[in-house]
Order: structure tokens, then C-alpha cells, then sequence
């Protein structure tokens, strides 16, 4: 599923109805049936876009849709996937974009991986307190990197309501109980738009981001146990589809679960792997569409596994492939009525290059061309003709490979049509269980007419004619060489897809500092400063810095931080309080693929003057009615304020502030302190302190005792 303006893309129902297929351009989902209005399409990317935007007011009928379960494509996943969906609920609140995907039709088995952008993220819950505003109650969110602050995400597996999402209720009352979704597997993802220039580089693909999930389908009966759990073994997939009710709709009752159960031990058995360890022979992961035509599903299950359904001779349903079998019969020529035959393909028909194509897990869940087989013989001979042997569902190289191998051979292959007495009728099923149908023809003309023909052939069709009591029987020649099999034959593996490359930010050396501005004659405003030093053959690079008063308010706690104006390599702060304590941090901008990490510059105490003024003179205490006149001569320097100290010992150290005064440079101030106590020793100070509070040598201790 992708975010923003076309997080897929907009898809518009004939109903009017909003969707998105998850990872799929415009032109893909319109292939797997959904209608496209350009005009809706339009509309879709125009409100998506602006959803980024928190102030700006986006119509509901834009934005918020509900799928119509009916119209909407569905998909039924067996096996590992890596799945997006369709978009059920799209819209703004707080900042925070609220998707609502439907992954499934009817339950799977777990969601077993986030994806964004194509790449796996490790999830953990979201923790307390949330890191942005919104609904967030048992969601979880990447445990790291640029993402963990931004995006959270829940899931439902399809088993009940999709739709019940009590952070969606919370932010929207209209998403109420009518919005069940039922059976589907849906998951919940919230996006934070990111703050300024973070944006492209939180979200690069702006709206192509994609969200994804790798799952674990349907779970699946295997008969051999008699449970129902999840399982990608090729022959109870298939079983499960014949049986589904959204599959082959076959009653159970009808399947020969002898026949499933040996199939299923083929499928199971343990591979030799090139890379070392096992894997099962035979394995499926897909999906098939409600809208698909269910003989579609089958031959796609097939091509993938070698796996078909037959008629078997109790007129249920059973599964044959695997290796060629035991031969059911011989039939020889007396049983013969009438036999054609055809040669191998020739240089004028057919291939000698067959393409495979498979699922590929380490290629991001696509189907993926590994090594093709060749004939070498006919190449050389005939020049190069290719045919596509596609395993969409097939997820094993070795798999895939070895599924090739028998087409190969089966496509290239003597070709035999047989018209026989009842004799033929032993042909009609295969001797044992999960092998494929073969027999033994012995054709040797006794009047010596016609060519001999004798050999192994697999049993392609047969049909029985009641009325002229024959049957007719398509066979083809076999090798059994087609199926032996060895690890090295699994051929190189392909290309590992290439990472994105780190482009981070380089390291941030810069030096905080203040400044100090000369408005006028009197009056100087200080401000902060942060000079980064320039990194070479980087023009993309610009500073970022920001600053705060370290005091907290208590009704509010901690105080924002404030952008500082930034060019190239240089930051400055608005102006700031002298004598406050100011934190300050500092970043890169540029092209980088995630936002750098903000860089402690420490703090800084600012201080306009830092000169101390000179020291008061002449100070003389007296009492008076009540309290202490205090007079001095003022230093001849510049300076802001008198401050008047008093303490019961000698030591200034030991002195409180008991006042502050103004006067003038060189002349005669006085003070009078009222909050004395009577018949008390006291000795006082007086100091003169700059702009910046910065105080020079007091004039003291004078010595009085109160009357």
C-alpha cells in the first residue's frame, strides 16, 4: 500500500469508490479488474498530496471511502507473500494520516513482516509516552532508523472484523460498527507528516511509498494428521483450493484423501539444496482473485508444482505427479486397433531454450529468470528459440529448475494416439498414489507391417467409448533421466538485488558562540551563533541549528525549540535575554537518505558586557528610625546597577542581597534598608554590575550595629 498522493495509486470504482493496489501502478491494477476514471484518479492524487498539509481542510468525499466488499477485488493468499492491499480508509486528523488496508479475503495465517518501501523493518511496540500525538493504543512502530518516529501500524488476520480498530474509531466516530469488514485481513498503518525539509527524507518516494506486509495465507487441512494449520506443501495448497468455498467449491466428501496424503509426502520429502541444508520438494506460495476463473488457478498451481487434479477410478478427486510411476499395463499390438505417431519437436516447431522464471524471496517477493535449460545439440544446429517457463508460485530456485528440467523433456518428446480393445481400459488410472501415469507399449506388427514401437509412456488422456466398447489413449515417450536430479543442477543463483547506499550525513564539527549587536550609542541586543566548518565538494550542504531557554515552565514543562536562520554554514538566533542560559543544537541538510542526527552543542550563558565596573567608594552606614541609611560615592566608570549586600559576619561571602540602586558615575548614592532587626551587629557591601550582571569589586565591609 502506498502513501501519499498516491500511496498506490487512486483507483476509482464504478460505484465511486476510492481504492489503491498496494505496490501496483494505474496500469496493472486496471489488468487485474479494477475500472479507472481518470478524472477519480486525479482527484485522489490531488487530495493525497495535500493530506501532508495539517492546515489545510480536506474534504471527507475526497479522501474517506469504504470499499464496496462486493466490486472490490479479492485475494485469497496461500503460503508466504508479500502482500499490500486495497485502501478502505484514507484521512487526516491531528497531523497524523490514517490508512485502514484490506490485505485478504478471509483469514491468513500471521502477518509475518512490515515492509516500507520495499524494505523489511523490525517492529516493536509503541512506547509510552507515544511519540506523536494521535491514537496509538497497541500499535507498533520500526525499533529503529527514520521511520520509528513516523509511521505505526496493527493488524487484524481476518478471523473476525477487519474494520475494528479502536484508534480508528477514536479519531473518526463516523468509522462506527457498520464498518466491519468482515473476514477480511486488513492492517492499520498511522503516518506523522514530517517537520520542514525532514519530509523528502523520511518519505524520499513522497507519494510512491509503498507499505507492505510479508504473510504467512490460509491455513490448510492436511489429512494426514487430520489438523489445519499453515502450510506451503504444494499438494495440500492445491487441495485446499479444490475444496475452498471460494476455490473449486468441491465437497470434501469428494476428494480421495489417500491420494492427497501421498501426494502431500512427495512434497514434503528433503531436497539437497546448492547452498547447503534441505528444502521440501514441493512448495507453493500465491494467491488467487475471486474474479479468476478457478481452471486459471489450477493450471498456474501446475505449472509451479507438476501437481494435477484427475478423476480417479471411485469417481472422487485425487493428485497426481511427482516422478513417473510403476507402468499400470502393457498393451501390445493384438490389442491394437489404430496407432499414429509423431516424432520430437523439430527445428520447424518448438524450443530449444526454455526461460525460467520463479518467486524469488531474496529478490523482494518478484518472480525472478535464474539459469535456463539448453539444448546444445539442437542449438547448434537450428539457432536459438526460446520459450518463458513462468513459476509464479514456484518460491524455490531448485524447485523451479527441476520443474523446468521435466518440461523440457516432456515438450520435446515422441508423441503416440492409440486406438485399443478393453485391454485399454487398464490404462485408464495410475497403479499407485502421487506418481505419474504410465504404461508399457510393446507394438510389434506380426505381419511385420508399420514400425515397432516399444518403450515407457506417460499416459496424457484417455477416453472410453461405451458404444464401440474401445478406447482412445494419448501417450507420450519417457525418459526417465528428465527426473534425476542433482544439487549442482539448481544453477547459479541470481544477482543479489543491490541495497539502497548509505548516504548519510557527514560529521558535524561547530562552534556555539554569542554576539553581540550595537543598535545604538546605548543599546546592544546579543544573539546566539553557530559556525559549522564547511565540508568540500559538498554544495548540497546547508546548517540547521536551534535554541531554547533551559529553564522549564512548570505548566508546560520544556520550552520548543526555535529555528535559528541559517545560511550555508552559518546560524543565528532572534534576540535573546541577556543573563539567560540558552541549550543549542545544530544539523546538516542535504541530500541525504535520512534526516541527520541532531548534534548537542551544550549551552551558553549570555552575557552582553563582561567587564566588570569599578568599585563604590566611601561607604557609610547610620542608623536610623527603624532601618540602616547607607551612603557611597559611585565608581567613575560606566556601570547599570548598585546592589547592596548586608551579612552579620566580615566575609562578602556570607552577604545577601538586600537591594539594588541606580546613580550616577561619580557621584554620591544612598540606600536605605528597612529590614533590619533592632540592637543587631551588621556589616554591609555595596557593588556596582554591568548590563550583563557582571559585578566589580564591592566597597565594605562597613560595620554598624542597629539601635
Amino acid at each position: 500500500m502506498a502513501l501519499f498522493s498516491s500511496i498506490a495509486f487512486g483507483i476509482a470504482y464504478a460505484g465511486g469508490y476510492l481504492a489503491a493496489a498496494a505496490g501496483f501502478s494505474i496500469a496493472t491494477a486496471t489488468s487485474i479488474g479494477v475500472a479507472l476514471a481518470n478524472a477519480a484518479v486525479s482527484l485522489a492524487l490531488s487530495a493525497i498530496s495535500r493530506a501532508l498539509a495539517p492546515s489545510v481542510s480536506i474534504p471527507q468525499s475526497e479522501i474517506q471511502a469504504v470499499i464496496n466488499q462486493a466490486s472490490a477485488p479479492r485475494r485469497i493468499y496461500v503460503g508466504e507473500n508479500l502482500a499490500g492491499g486495497v485502501r478502505a480508509f484514507f484521512d487526516v486528523k491531528d497531523g497524523t494520516l490514517y490508512q485502514l488496508v484490506m490485505v485478504a479475503h478471509g483469514e491468513i495465517s500471521s502477518f509475518e513482516e512490515f515492509w516500507v518501501d520495499g524494505e523489511p523493518l523490525t517492529l516493536e511496540d509503541v512506547p509510552d509516552p507515544i511519540p506523536w500525538g494521535g491514537h496509538l493504543v497497541g500499535l507498533f512502530r520500526p525499533s529503529s532508523g527514520k521511520l520509528s518516529d513516523y509511521v505505526a501500524v496493527e493488524t487484524r488476520d481476518g478471523s473476525d472484523l477487519g474494520g475494528d480498530y479502536d484508534n480508528l474509531t477514536a479519531a473518526f466516530p463516523t468509522w462506527d460498527a457498520d464498518c466491519k469488514l468482515t473476514n477480511q485481513a486488513t492492517f492499520l498503518a498511522q503516518m506523522k507528516a514530517p517537520h520542514g525539509n525532514d519530509f523528502s527524507k523520511i518519505f524520499p518516494k513522497s507519494y510512491n511509498t509503498t507499505l507492505q506486509w510479508v504473510i504467512h495465507g490460509q491455513a490448510v487441512y492436511d489429512p494426514r494428521t487430520a489438523t489445519t494449520a499453515y502450510s506451503d506443501n504444494a499438494a495440500l495448497v492445491i487441495a485446499h483450493f479444490l475444496t475452498h468455498e471460494d476455490g473449486f467449491k468441491i465437497d470434501p466428501s469428494d476428494i480421495n484423501w489417500d491420494s492427497v496424503s501421498a501426494m502431500a509426502d512427495v512434497a514434503d520429502e528433503a531436497v539437497p539444496q546448492l547452498e547447503g541444508g534441505t528444502a521440501p520438494r514441493l512448495r507453493l506460495w500465491g494467491y488467487w482473485t475471486l474474479d479468476e476463473p478457478p481452471s486459471d488457478v489450477l493450471d498456474r498451481m501446475h505449472a509451479s508444482s507438476g501437481i494435477r487434479a484427475y478423476e480417479m477410478q471411485d469417481g472422487r478427486i485425487g493428485l497426481i505427479g511427482g516422478g513417473f510411476g510403476t507402468p499400470a499395463c502393457t498393451i501390445t499390438a493384438k490389442d491394437i486397433k489404430e496407432i499414429q505417431t509423431s516424432e520430437a519437436i523439430s527445428e520447424r516447431e518448438g524450443y530449444n531454450v526454455l526461460r525460467v522464471l520463479h518467486m524469488d524471496a531474496s529478490q523482494k517477493y518478484t518472480v525472478t529468470e535464474v539459469d535456463p535449460w539448453r539444448d546444445d545439440d539442437r542449438l547448434a544446429i537450428e539457432g536459438e528459440i526460446v520459450k518463458e517457463y513462468e513459476m509464479a508460485m514456484c518460491p524455490n530456485r531448485a524447485q523451479a529448475r527441476r520443474l523446468a528440467k521435466e518440461q523440457f523433456h516432456d515438450d520435446n518428446r515422441a508423441k503416440v494416439s492409440i486406438i485399443t480393445n478393453l485391454v485399454g481400459l487398464k490404462a485408464r488410472f495410475p497403479r499407485n498414489h502421487a506418481q505419474r501415469h504410465t504404461i508399457l507399449l510393446d507394438y510389434q506388427p506380426e505381419d511385420g507391417s508399420g514400425r515397432v514401437i516399444q518403450g515407457e509412456y506417460e499416459v496424457l488422456d484417455h477416453e472410453f467409448d461405451p458404444i464401440e466398447l474401445q478406447c482412445r489413449i494419448d501417450l507420450a515417450a519417457v525418459d526417465r533421466a528428465s527426473g534425476e536430479w542433482t544439487p549442482e543442477e539448481a544453477g547459479d543463483p541470481p544477482t543479489p538485488l543491490l541495497g539502497g547506499g548509505a548516504n548519510g550525513a557527514p560529521e558535524l564539527s561547530a562552534v556555539l558562540s554569542q554576539r553581540v549587536i550595537q543598535v545604538s550609542s546605548s543599546f546592544a541586543l546579543p544573539i546566539l551563533e553557530v559556525q559549522a566548518t564547511e565540508v568540500a565538494g559538498r554544495n548540497d550542504i546547508t546548517l540547521e541549528a536551534q535554541s531554547r531557554p533551559v529553564q522549564p515552565i512548570p505548566e508546560i514543562g520544556e520550552l520548543p525549540w526555535l529555528d535559528m536562520q541559517a545560511t550555508d554554514y552559518v546560524a543565528q538566533s532572534g534576540p535573546v535575554i541577556d543573563g539567560q542560559t540558552y541549550e543549542v543544537r545544530a544539523r546538516f541538510n542535504g541530500l541525504f537518505d535520512a534526516p541527520d542526527a541532531w548534534k548537542d552543542l551544550g549551552t551558553i550563558t549570555v552575557q552582553i558586557d563582561a567587564t566588570p565596573p569599578g568599585a563604590p567608594s566611601e561607604l557609610i552606614p547610620s542608623n536610623g528610625t527603624g532601618k540602616v541609611h547607607l551612603t557611597w560615592r559611585n565608581p567613575a566608570g560606566d556601570f547599570y546597577e548598585i546592589r547592596v549586600y548586608r551579612s552579620e559576619t566580615a566575609v562578602f561571602s556570607d552577604a545577601a542581597l538586600v537591594g539594588t540602586t541606580g546613580g550616577v558615575s561619580g557621584q554620591i548614592s544612598e540606600y536605605s534598608d528597612t529590614t533590619i532587626t533592632a540592637t543587631t551587629e551588621y556589616n554591609y557591601w555595596v557593588a556596582a554590575a554591568n548590563v550583563s550582571g557582571v559585578e566589580g569589586s564591592p566597597a565594605g565591609p562597613a560595620n554598624i550595629t542597629t539601635t
